[in-house]
């Protein structure tokens, strides 16, 4: 099974996501998602989806998170923003529920969209998830000093 095209989504806040989709044939099968890292986009699936076994019997799907990517985006970026593109995209291919799998900030998207889209999920697999109470020595202290940084960082 070859890569599909890159496919596209216009969002209603005219945002252009990029996706690509992985279909074993015309009727839709138990969906895989792979979502990546903050530092990534949807290639760092490229060398899994190219050696795994799953493609025989999942369709996979791998999204470039909004302002990543094919998805580009300079606007305000929200657990919740990139939960209602995933949806978007599910609704769009035809697909009521589907396993994910996130890798750290696409583990931080698996979970929200896990707790505000249960009916949606069949399972979730997270690689490398951060948790807020685990956060230790200085990445402690850069959450706590959060706003304060926000701001600099506008300014």
């Amino acid at each position: 099974m070859d890569m599909d095209t890159l496919r596209t989504l216009q969002t209603a806040d005219d945002v252009t996501l990029g996706y690509r989709l992985w279909r074993g044939g015309a009727t839709p099968r138990p969906l895989l998602v792979l979502l990546h890292g903050m530092a990534s986009n949807m290639t760092r699936w490229s060398e899994f989806i190219e050696h795994t076994t799953l493609k025989q019997g999942w369709d996979i799907l791998c999204p470039d998170l909004r302002g990543h990517g094919q998805s580009f985006w300079r606007g305000p970026l929200k657990l919740e923003t990139w939960c209602d593109d995933l949806r978007a995209i599910l609704d769009r291919e035809g697909y009521d529920q589907a396993l994910l799998v996130g890798h750290s900030l696409g583990a931080q998207v698996a979970m929200y969209f896990a707790a505000h889209s249960p009916a949606r999920l069949r399972g979730l697999v997270l690689i490398d998830p951060v948790f807020h109470r685990a956060l230790r020595g200085s990445m402690r202290l850069v959450r706590r000093m959060r706003f304060i940084i926000k701001g600099i960082a506008a300014v």
